[in-house]
């Protein structure tokens, strides 16, 4: 048996010294020309090789070829799709007499690929046969049958990887410095490392993909990767259902970095130093919509989770998502200049365009459910909002929250699908308690505040908006008190209507306040619509805000309440706030204090006594309710006045009147 085993033996050895000799001696240009046609008729594309064929000398040939050439789609950018410098092939002998090619070993040097689609989506790697090739529409559906081909180990260096979108015409370079592939069997998956630079930045990827035998066939292709990219951690583990077109993705994804700022390169735009930052969920694509379930974004303070599809079939991209959130903290994306910043700016409407084109390039259905949303100044609870967008039309309904012991409800529309944007602000607030404020916290309590705002307008800048608005604003507070140090929060003229005492008192207490304008063509005008009252005193104001140019033009007037003993040196005059809505300057009207004085100094002082028994009867009982437009059950009361104090008062008014007529003529 020990011969037999020798004879076989030294057979094989001279076998394989015959096989070198005779594979030394053969011509292999003597084939270029035929495998030149079997790719063309194969692929539909031209294979040019412009040095001889080489066959290294060993125990495996080894085929060597250089400066290779392989031709671009008949639409492509440029006519060569693949420019190769050397290529260098290890091919296994016995494989080949089954018609499947195992490639023990595949050098790729200085490789410069151009991967690109055409404006209908058609991709130049996919290949036709030469019949077809002039045929575009059949080249999608008819995909070259290419020979079984195993690679047990693969090394690229310094490739070129250029893909253009004939889509959305966005370009992408990568640049390899090396891949390294490596299989341990036909049926194993192969093992990857890779570094590259994409778009100039870092790339590096480890991990494993599958072999080449499922790319080819566009079957079930499985992937585990570890990729490090931008100083961002990525995860990929899962499979694509059809890889050649990138169809039918279900993988476990899982992203890492420390701030978002590191990925502004990658970006393209500059990002906030926010972190750290992690992502988790799993991707699925079927029929053009991609999915992610199982979401779980960390972003700094910021946690969301839930799902979110993006279907890309329609005419525009169409998103849907359901996210939930314990905290979303809008002051980090705020950023720090913007949260610190400082100084007062001229105008309080931007008059700078919304972007309303982005409002027309999607359709969205979202639902977002937070327990806690904060803001540089507010915090909102349990809110909830439902946003619509089709068409360009975005609809926020239903809109609700709490915010500072109230509950906000309401809806905001805003259309951009025509030239002109339209607004319609439909909002109610109840049992706002202002002392949760932050910055008042100490400085007020109680005076629950009720708000509506009924308003639309049209325009394409919210300046534009408020200059054709047209509504309702009404505010209505209960009763509370201002403390004394809160003088600082109000001018002194206001708090002094409002408490002439406030110099003494500790707090002033205020048993209501209302406000309520009617606004119509960008003017919110109010008549006696404007009221507070305290223990001491109440304030009736009217006027106008001219929201095209923010201007304030607003009189307010006070009155003593009976029983308050105060004299006329006590009472503040008639108070006009003007100025504009970023600088409102509140200050006495002169001009009235003067006239009332010279009408006293006339009448010895009457018109003073005269004065204060007709507001003290004339006054309206109830003017926060009055202010909202409702009628007082006492005013009717009131309205009612002693024949002899009436006689007694309209003598004085007359004489008062006439004197204040020629001081009047003084201001003329």
């Amino acid at each position: 048996m020990g011969k037999v085993i020798k004879i076989v033996i030294g057979l094989f050895v001279v076998a394989v010294i015959t096989l070198i000799v005779v594979l030394s001696t053969l011509d292999l240009n003597q084939y270029k020309t035929e495998l030149t046609d079997a790719v063309e008729q194969a692929t539909g594309r031209e294979l040019q090789i412009g040095s001889d064929l080489q066959l290294g000398l060993s125990l495996i040939p080894t085929l060597v070829v250089e400066d290779v050439t392989f031709s671009n789609a008949g639409w492509g950018s440029k006519p060569e799709m693949v420019i190769l410098n050397r290529f260098e092939i290890e091919v296994a002998l016995l494989p080949l007499l089954s018609g499947n090619i195992q490639v023990n070993r595949l050098i790729l040097l200085e490789p410069d690929i151009l991967l690109e689609t055409n404006k209908k989506g058609l991709a130049n790697w996919i290949f036709a046969s030469k019949e077809t090739e002039k045929d575009t529409s059949k080249t999608s559906k008819s995909e070259a049958s290419l020979p079984a081909i195993i690679i047990n180990k693969m090394f690229i260096k310094n490739a070129n990887i250029h893909y253009k979108n004939g889509v959305s015409g966005q370009e992408t370079k990568l640049s390899i410095e090396t891949i390294e592939l490596k299989s341990m069997g036909e049926s194993e998956p192969l093992s990857l490392m890779m570094k590259a630079a994409y778009n100039e930045i870092p790339v590096e990827i480890k991990g494993t993909i599958g072999n080449i035998k499922k790319l080819i066939k566009n079957d079930n292709y499985p992937l585990d990767l570890k990729i490090r990219v931008s100083d961002a951690n990525i995860g990929l583990k899962g499979s694509v259902a059809q890889p050649m077109q990138g169809k039918g993705l279900d993988l476990d994804l899982a992203f890492n970095t420390d701030s978002l700022s590191k990925l502004s390169k990658l970006a393209g735009s500059d990002l906030p130093p926010l972190g750290p930052v992690s992502l988790t969920g799993k991707v699925t694509e079927s029929k053009g919509t991609y999915s992610i379930t199982a979401l779980k974004l960390l972003l700094g303070k910021t946690d969301l989770s839930g799902d979110v599809t993006v279907n890309i079939s329609g005419k525009r991209p169409a998103i849907t998502a359901n996210l939930n959130s314990s905290m979303i903290n809008l002051v980090d994306f705020a950023g720090e200049d913007k949260a610190k910043a400082k100084g007062r700016k001229d105008s309080l409407f931007s008059s700078k365009p919304l972007p309303l084109s982005g409002l027309k390039s999607i359709n969205a259905n979202v639902t977002i459910n937070a327990k806690k949303i904060k803001t540089s100044s507010l915090v909102l609870e349990k809110t909830k909002i439902v946003a619509t967008l089709k068409d360009g039309n975005l609809l926020l309904k239903p809109l609700s929250t709490l915010v500072s012991g109230g509950s906000l409800n309401g809806s905001i529309n805003l259309n951009a699908g025509g030239k002109i944007a339209s607004l319609i602000t439909n909002l109610t607030l109840k049992g706002l308690e202002p002392s949760q404020f932050e910055n008042l916290n100490n400085k007020i309590s109680g005076i629950k505040t009720d708000v509506s705002i009924n308003v639309k307008g049209n325009g394409n800048s919210v300046s534009q908006i408020m200059a054709g608005l047209n509504g309702k604003l009404l505010i209505k507070s209960g009763g509370g008190a201002i403390k004394g140090s809160a003088i600082s929060i109000a001018n002194t003229s206001i708090l002094t209507m409002l408490n002439p005492l406030a110099k003494s008192d500790t707090e002033t207490q205020l048993e209501c306040l209302a406000i309520k304008f009617d606004i119509k063509g960008g003017i919110a005008t109010t008549d006696k619509g404007i009221a507070a009252v305290t223990r001491e005193m109440s304030v009736i104001g009217s006027g106008t805000i001219d929201l095209r140019t923010e201007k304030i033009n607003i009189r307010i007037k006070p009155h003593a309440r009976e029983g308050l003993g105060l004299n006329a040196g006590q009472l503040a005059g008639m108070l006009k706030l003007e100025g504009t809505l970023t600088a409102p300057s509140p200050t006495i009207d002169a001009r009235s204090t003067l006239v009332s004085v010279g009408a006293a100094v006339a009448t010895g002082g009457l018109s003073f006594l005269a004065k204060g028994l007709l507001d003290s009867a004339t006054a309206d009982a109830n003017p926060c309710i009055s202010a909202l437009g409702q009628k007082s059950m006492t005013t009717s009361k009131k309205e009612e006045m002693p024949s002899a104090t009436t006689k007694i008062v309209d003598t004085v008014e007359e004489t008062g009147s006439a004197v204040a007529d020629k001081i009047k003529g003084l201001f003329r």
